[in-house]
């Protein structure tokens, strides 16, 4: 990348950051189909990655007052799209594991057994009645995939802090989850939900 280049991209960062979505659009046709490629790699479904590229083109739109302070925004929007990806492959797996483990209890047919959504729901649910600390740790940790290391400095708290935050917002869930009728394993299983 020439430094030309590099002045071209900061001043579109720049101007999408001040809300040009005339640069925005150039954003998206510049990276669209590098993480559409990406994103279809990692879940195995065009039509997944086309969702994903989309949310992180949305969350971009969202923070986007951020990106003029991002230090390599390129990577930064990789990175968004690529713990999309993950998460969705990651929920996916979840799911699976739970219907494999209640399907054999109950002897119903799984798509009876349970309502994943349902689940999800009642687990935002939960996410929502936490303390405002817990709660954005728990966000930022499972729905933008930051590190412990990176809430920590992101939040401006000490890494033992924002991890004991975090096992308190995951037994909060799991407690909500079995008051909500749903089986200890289940309640276990939310730790590694995205």
């Amino acid at each position: 990348m020439s430094d030309g280049h590099s002045m071209d991209a900061a001043d579109l960062y720049k101007r999408i950051a001040n809300g040009d979505e005339a640069a925005f659009r150039r954003l998206f046709e510049l990276h669209a189909p590098r993480l559409l490629a990406m994103a279809t790699r990692i879940t195995g479904s065009a039509a997944v990655a086309d969702d994903l590229v989309q949310d992180t083109f949305l969350k971009i739109w969202l923070t986007r007052d951020q990106l003029a302070e991002v230090t390599y925004p390129a990577a930064w929007i990789k990175k968004i799209c690529f713990f999309l990806a993950v998460n969705y492959v990651r929920r996916q797996t979840i799911h699976e594991k739970v219907l494999d483990a209640v399907a054999p209890e109950s002897g119903t047919a799984v798509a009876d057994t349970i309502d994943f959504q349902q689940l999800l729901q009642l687990v935002n649910k939960a996410v929502a009645q936490l303390p405002e600390k817990q709660q954005q740790i728990y966000r930022m940790s499972r729905e933008q995939g930051l590190s412990i290391a990176e809430i920590a400095t992101h939040m401006q708290l000490a890494v033992s802090t924002v991890k004991n935050l975090l096992v308190m917002a995951l037994k909060s869930i799991r407690q909500s989850l079995q008051k909500s009728g749903y089986p200890l394993l289940l309640a276990l299983l939310i730790d590694m939900l995205p």
